[in-house]
């Protein structure tokens, strides 16, 4: 569906470089990234609102520089923005409208999209009144009414608050198993991305750093930044001292740690471990985990639906737990405690010095 190599594009003083991307028909693809990282901007480049000073760029076969295939292309997909921009007229007409402005009538189109994403008793509302959830719903239904080959997606979850962007998100999952349509989208929300994508994408400082499978990136990323993107909260320099099989001793933060690896004797590298993968008690683990380290709680604090704890064990640690354990082994700081991991839990990327 996209086939893009060495594009390149300035926009100010940032400057997107993006030497490979692939997308296939049908595929759901998120690009995660910082503030500034130049999602937007790629995401114009695929919509053919912005044109790159070099590369390629394929869209469904075509090459979508040349300008006689832009308005063929254009008329394949379809683009929604991060506000929902709705005219002053009702709901049905609003997404009537990539329809209107085709020359094409096709009531039966329109209702099937307004009933896809749950909207059908608001067709006679002006689209100025609705809720900002609603108002989600309708772009989306508007993006759909042309079944579309491609959906360009900016930031689709932005300023909805998490009940309605959880409903937005169940519905819009439901719809893109069934369409065929590729989808790339472009967001900030790890969790949002994780929820409706096929391949993720990490975009920092205008390069995808990473992609492939949200899992792989997530246990396994290939670089400190993009480690440090999707919430590896503990990433210590280290040098891999000793290999016996694939259980590497590494050297980091004073201490010696075990890790499971690829990486050889020798070998700088970073240790990355994951909050959710620390394992907090009062005594050392007796359950196998390779390890182990004595600690003191240097703070407690909410983290979503569970807490985050800031450990000191000769670096800087932390940990994620349920409240639950916070009451039982009484957490606070100053606390003493034992920190541990498993060897197959951390993960090493090789440092280039």
């Amino acid at each position: 569906m996209i086939k893009l190599n060495g594009l390149r594009l300035s926009v100010g003083t940032f400057n997107l470089a993006v030497d490979s991307l692939k997308i296939r028909a049908g595929e759901v693809f998120a690009i995660i990234g910082p503030n500034g990282a130049g999602k937007t901007t790629l995401l114009n480049a695929l919509a053919l609102l912005n044109a790159p000073s070099a590369g390629t760029l394929e869209i469904m076969g075509r090459n979508a520089l040349a300008p006689a295939n832009k308005l063929f292309l254009r008329r394949a997909m379809s683009v929604v923005f991060s506000q929902p921009y709705l005219t002053n007229d009702t709901v049905y007409d609003n997404v009537a409208l990539p329809l209107k402005l085709r020359g094409q009538k096709d009531a039966a189109a329109v209702d099937e999209a307004l009933e896809l994403f749950k909207i059908s008793h608001l067709k006679d509302r002006n689209a100025k009144t609705l809720s900002q959830g609603e108002s989600h719903r309708a772009v989306l239904a508007r993006a759909f009414v042309t079944k579309p080959r491609l959906v360009l997606l900016d930031e689709p979850f932005a300023a909805l608050d998490e009940r309605v962007k959880a409903a937005v998100s169940r519905d819009l999952r439901r719809v893109l198993k069934t369409s065929g349509a590729a989808v790339v989208f472009v967001t900030q929300d790890q969790g949002g991305a994780l929820t409706l994508c096929d391949t993720l994408g990490v975009l920092v400082n205008g390069r995808i750093l990473q992609q492939g499978e949200p899992q792989d990136i997530f246990t396994r990323p290939v670089s400190a930044e993009v480690a440090d993107f999707v919430g590896v909260e503990t990433i210590l320099p280290g040098k891999v001292d000793a290999k016996q099989d694939n259980l590497c001793s590494v050297e980091a933060g004073g201490h010696t740690l075990m890790v499971v690896s690829d990486c050889e004797a020798g070998d700088s590298v970073y240790v990355c471990i994951r909050p959710e993968d620390v394992s907090v008690s009062l005594s050392p683990d007796a359950g196998g985990r390779r390890n182990n380290f004595k600690s003191k709680v240097v703070s407690v604090a909410p983290w979503g639906l569970e807490y985050k704890v800031e450990l000191n064990c000769g670096f800087a640690l932390r940990a994620a737990v349920t409240k639950q354990l916070v009451d039982g082994l009484g957490l606070k700081e100053g606390r003493e405690v034992y920190a541990s991991f498993k060897a197959t839990a951390l993960h090493l990327i090789k440092r280039i010095l």
